[in-house]
């Protein structure tokens, strides 16, 4: 163990017995994920002989379940939800048409309880004859670019569907909705370093019928952003209601800019923070994964705890700190209700602990970061290794005042707290990651299928199911 006392709250241990004392470390080994990288369980789930559609599967949340939506085949997305270190088919969404084209799909995501599927169909010259298909068909080789947009639940809701005349030459390279049915896309031209945010919203009362349970749909748009060169945007984020959008950048690890919606205008995500005495860096900052709320009938105070990365200008080391920051209102001005997304726009931020071991990316996939539900875990993978830091959020983001960590855990140099991680080898390229609703169970969409560790189970098995005829007969 990295210290002579594990985390936790000083006890007078004197009392106890051995037992008790046998139990106590055992606790403190457990919260802290002690031997976690010989031990945690890995069940990898494959698709028969399908290669997975990286590109276009997904991972999200509904009323606290996690779901992976990945292309199961060229017209059938598969939704999956994690039970108990399993996954389970919950349904289908298969898009129209299929037998009168070929069908790529590019991009999907989940919002507003449905399900968002951005494809290009590209029709057969000769075959069917509806009036979409013949669209299709008058756009030539590159095919027509649909939105599908199926409700999560089978119910009598029908599928909504629209199109994108004018992006023939161009691919999703982003999709993101937001939770009133708004999305956004980055469109990228498929020949030239040019691509487009543009902001899209659905017309009132604009559906009409295209066929049994399928209708159309228009929408308003906006370009919001236009870029001639520079990095590409791999991915989107609704933010603060969505009022915002956040900007990730291939190579990034966290986002690099935000957007209001409303506004023209983009912001870089960089804030100085004092690292040590005498030096301040430049820090990106993710949005706040773990918050508190106090209040005293007269003023509230809000306290917010984030992940954090920085790079020396001119030496070129990278560190990843947790930050804390906090904000008082008035009490009869608060709405008392915990936004995490809120606390992105906090300016001031003082360093409360160091990720030791964090190594920045070099690939154009950047680092992928996920926080468990209660802030006590915190995952970045990078390429094909998977760092977890333990943490003890209530502890930090009050500068610790208790000595949660003792002085064995802080650095002799700094003082700073270091948070050593546990390293797990995925033998596999992690392209997404999330917690579930459990502190230690963690999905991974990888090049090699979809990945459920457990990080507190006791066996260290690593298994492979085949789900190939589970979903062929769902």
């Amino acid at each position: 163990m990295p210290s002579s006392r594990t985390p936790g709250p000083p006890l007078d241990t004197s009392s106890l017995s051995t037992r008790s004392l046998f139990l106590l470390l055992k606790a403190r080994a457990s919260k802290q994920l002690y031997g976690s990288q010989f031990d945690a369980s890995c069940t990898t789930f494959r698709f028969g002989d399908r290669v997975p559609n990286i590109k276009a599967s997904s991972l999200a949340v509904d009323a606290d379940e996690t779901l992976i939506i990945t292309p199961y085949s060229q017209d059938v997305v598969q939704i999956l939800q994690v039970r108990n270190g399993q996954i389970a088919p919950l349904r289908q969404a298969r898009l129209p048409w299929y037998e009168s084209g070929s069908i790529e799909i590019l991009k999907t995501a989940y919002g507003d309880d449905r399900l968002y599927v951005l494809y290009r169909f590209t029709p057969f010259m000769e075959g069917d004859d509806h009036p979409f298909v013949r669209q299709a068909r008058e756009y030539g080789r590159n095919g027509f670019i649909y939105l599908a947009c199926h409700p999560l639940e089978l119910s009598s809701n029908p599928v909504r569907m629209t199109m994108f005349p004018g992006y023939e030459d161009f691919n999703p390279s982003a999709l993101a909705v937001a939770t009133d049915g708004a999305f956004a896309i980055v469109w990228c031209h498929r020949m030239s370093l040019s691509h487009a945010v543009v902001h899209y919203t659905a017309i009132d009362k604009s559906e009409y019928d295209i066929a049994p349970n399928l209708v159309g749909f228009s929408y308003s748009s906006r370009q919001l952003r236009r870029f001639t060169g520079g990095p590409m945007i791999r991915d989107l984020a609704f933010n603060d209601r969505s009022s915002q959008l956040l900007y990730y950048y291939q190579g990034r690890s966290l986002y690099a800019g935000y957007q209001n919606i409303a506004s023209s205008t983009m912001y870089e995500n960089s804030t100085s923070v004092q690292f040590t005495h005498g030096l301040s860096l430049l820090y990106s900052i993710e949005v706040p994964f773990f918050g508190t709320h106090e209040s005293d009938g007269f003023a509230c105070r809000w306290m917010y705890l984030s992940l954090g990365i920085a790079t020396h200008r001119k030496e070129n080391w990278t560190v990843a700190c947790l930050l804390r920051s906090e904000a008082i209102c008035r009490a009869g001005n608060c709405g008392h209700a915990m936004n995490l997304e809120r606390g992105r726009r906090l300016t001031q931020w003082d360093v409360v602990a160091r990720l030791y071991g964090f190594r920045n990316a070099t690939s154009s996939l950047g680092c992928k970061v996920a926080a468990s539900p209660k802030g006590t875990r915190i995952a970045i993978a990078n390429w094909n290794v998977l760092y977890i830091w333990a943490l003890e959020p209530e502890a930090l983001i009050e500068m610790d005042p208790r000595n949660y960590y003792q002085s064995s855990w802080r650095s002799s140099s700094t003082g700073q707290i270091e948070l050593q991680p546990i390293v797990l080898r995925l033998d596999a390229v992690c392209f997404q990651l999330r917690f579930t609703k459990e502190e230690d169970e963690l999905v991974v969409i990888t090049d090699q299928g979809i990945m459920v560790w457990d990080l507190t189970s006791p066996s260290g098995n690593r298994t492979c199911q085949n789900w190939q005829s589970i979903l062929t007969a769902n």
